[in-house]
């Protein structure tokens, strides 16, 4: 890393040596380090050359010693400029103290926020200059600066959630098991806003990724919107990427379900007065709910996973639900990869809302062809395998069995959860009212 322009404070070359220092003299808490820092992450590019030997040796199963270092380190030049084995006998007993030995924990903290601070500083000045360069868009160059964006804040999320001990962790387990005991009936996470699915899935825990998957034209997007109203309802903020289908048909289609007003006629111009009349309130009750859509397409998978980090981060957004997986797109050389990359960019941005505000996302995908009265199966997921091993939870969208085209509304849908690490899998009966496409329990 060139750290030439970089101010004096981003490089800290005495906690450097002393990191080495407590490391050499305590091999065995050395893997401390290791989980928090590379090489790449010193200020001096020679003590991250050592930091690596160090670990390479430990890597080995041999004895780590100055000597050890010294035959892996000997005959390269900026080792051998430094002093060699007189450099590193140097860093090891002159005025660093053994007794920092159990501070290399924070040590490596401090050399990693300074290496943070090193990459701010680049990637702010790498942005500079490709805001000067004419050859490239303004929208190249903001996508470019979000995904170095991106890249920092995994890195910096990374080395503060390393492996702690079990205690730690009950530490953090001790706030929800209290809550939880308090108030009976209340699950770790929050409401889908339907009791019998809360039953078997435990609502939506934090961090967690929930596919819902149906043939077309089966009501995923009828379903999640109907999810969406009921949590909003109870004043968990919402946030929605709907990628197929235009904000303001989408608002329609919210107030059409919650004013339980029938859409076509709407959208057909045969609305009665009686569904004028109930559109204005509805409209109202509706634009009061925090719940927020963005509807650019087939945006890329490391910008939509941006995008859901932002929304938990400014809106507070606890339900994040994308519409729908194969839209967004990604780089790979079959479809296979693609859809895998931005299943695994959706898993992860999951995971990063539920640290942010205990967050989940529910995310719709498409099925491989399913013949009519063929029940859904997790292998039928399209495109990808990724996407059953990415989700925390698989749930099927069908119509129920017995089912006939043409048969007057109310009828029955099925919702199979075919995977679940949270609870029992099980199939859920609703009615669904097609005309404000509104899904109801079965009593």
């Amino acid at each position: 890393m060139n750290n030439a322009g970089l101010p004096p404070s981003f490089v800290d070359p005495a906690s450097e040596r002393e990191l080495l220092a407590a490391c050499i003299a305590n091999p065995s808490a050395s893997p401390l380090a290791a989980e928090k820092l590379s090489a790449d992450d010193f200020g001096v590019p020679l003590h991250g050359r050592i930091f690596q030997a160090v670990m390479d040796v430990l890597a080995d199963g041999k004895k780590l010693d100055e000597f050890m270092l010294d035959n892996k380190l000997r005959g390269e030049r900026a080792y051998d400029s430094a002093g060699g084995l007189h450099f590193l006998i140097e860093i090891t007993g002159s005025g660093f103290s053994l007794a920092r030995v159990s501070a290399i924990d924070g040590l490596a903290e401090s050399v990693k926020t300074n290496a943070l601070r090193r990459r701010i500083c680049q990637t702010l000045n790498s942005a500079q200059k490709r805001s000067e360069d004419p050859l490239q868009t303004v929208g190249e160059q903001i996508t470019d600066l979000r995904e170095s964006v991106t890249r920092l804040e995994d890195e910096s999320e990374t080395s503060q959630r390393g492996m702690i001990h079990v205690a730690e962790v009950t530490r953090e387990l001790g706030p929800i098991l209290t809550r939880l005991s308090k108030r009976p009936g209340e699950m770790i996470g929050f409401s889908t806003g339907f009791r019998s699915l809360d039953r078997v899935s435990s609502g939506f825990p934090p961090g967690g990724l929930t596919v819902l998957a149906a043939r077309p034209s089966m009501g995923k997007t009828a379903f999640m919107l109907d999810v969406a109203l009921r949590v909003a309802k109870e004043g968990i903020p919402v946030a929605i990427f709907s990628l197929e289908t235009p904000r303001d048909i989408l608002q329609l289609r919210m107030v059409c379900r919650h004013g339980r007003i029938d859409l076509s006629s709407l959208t057909s111009g045969q609305a009665t007065d009686e569904a004028w009349k109930r559109l204005a309130p509805a409209i109202a009750e509706v634009s009061q709910l925090p719940i927020y859509i963005d509807d650019r397409p087939r945006p890329k998978a490391a910008d939509l996973r941006w995008r859901i980090r932002a929304a938990a981060r400014r809106f507070n957004a606890r339900l994040v639900i994308v519409d729908y997986l194969q839209l967004a797109t990604a780089r790979g050389e079959t479809r296979n990869d693609e859809v895998a990359t931005v299943s695994g960019e959706l898993q992860a941005g999951a995971r990063e809302i539920g640290h942010i505000n205990a967050g989940a996302l529910l995310v719709a995908s498409q099925l491989n062809r399913v013949a009519d009265g063929e029940r859904p199966r997790l292998s039928q997921l399209r495109d990808s395998g990724a996407i059953e091993q990415d989700a925390d939870a698989v749930w099927f969208l069908c119509e129920q069995s017995g089912s006939r085209p043409g048969q007057l509304e109310p009828f029955g849908k099925e919702l199979e959860v075919a995977k679940s690490r949270n609870g029992p899998t099980g199939t859920l009966r609703f009615n669904y009212i097609g005309q404000c496409m509104a899904f109801e329990e079965c009593a």
